[in-house]
């Protein structure tokens, strides 16, 4: 499968999850909590650690980072025919995913330990802002994508009652649900042939066989 391939399976929606993920993965090596404020950079001039990664930030950083990575992976795997899972199990997935990386972001970013002091302050930086906005987006779309598969937040019991559905495709024509109250399918009898055909006896005259009478025998004079 190439690019033009992957790129049209994924549709708009997976196409924004993806770009999400990469996102996020790369804004994650940036300072997501620390020092800000005129201080802060004279501080760092003189070779003083002022801030942390989103990967040393606390489990609710590096956490939702790697929801929302995986995500992003799911949505790959599952356009490319990877995963045992339907369709629609692939779409609740990636928004569930979402949904909890965007939770746990925020609890992580409500609970950073602050600081004011003489032109410095301790808190979360832009890295952590730029995280909860891609975190949203992602669970947007991922949410959007659950719909198109034919989700509904009112009915997740479909979702799991749809099955795996195969590799990552659509998932193939199911038979009628199974009733346990109807009585078990009973065939017809086996066809049975009639008698052959009988047909009538062969017809028999009455009359005997014409016999033409008999002349003299031929006297030559």
């Amino acid at each position: 499968m190439d690019f033009k391939q992957l790129q049209a399976r994924l549709g708009r929606n997976g196409q924004v999850i993806v770009a999400g993920g990469i996102l996020m993965l790369i804004d994650s090596f940036f300072g997501w909590y620390g020092l800000s404020g005129g201080d802060s950079s004279q501080l760092k001039a003189m070779g003083v650690q002022t801030s942390v990664s989103g990967w040393s930030a606390g489990f609710g950083a590096w956490f939702s980072v790697l929801l929302i990575v995986a995500v992003a992976a799911v949505a790959v795997l599952g356009a490319m025919g990877r995963l045992p899972l339907a369709p629609l199990m692939v779409g609740f997935v990636e928004a569930a995913g979402s949904v909890l990386a965007v939770v746990v972001l925020l609890l992580r970013w409500m609970t950073y330990p602050s600081a004011s002091g003489v032109g410095v302050s301790v808190g979360a930086l832009w890295g952590t802002y730029v995280g909860v906005v891609l975190a949203v987006i992602v669970a947007v779309f991922a949410y959007l994508d659950f719909t198109a598969k034919g989700g509904d937040i009112k009915n997740l019991a479909a979702v799991f009652q749809g099955g795996a559905g195969g590799p990552g495709g659509p998932a193939g024509p199911s038979g009628p649900a199974f009733d346990p109250n109807q009585a078990p399918y009973q065939a017809q009898q086996p066809y049975q042939a009639q008698q052959p055909y009988q047909g009538q006896q062969p017809y028999q005259g009455q009359q005997q066989p014409y016999q033409g009478q008999q002349q003299p025998p031929y006297n030559q004079q």
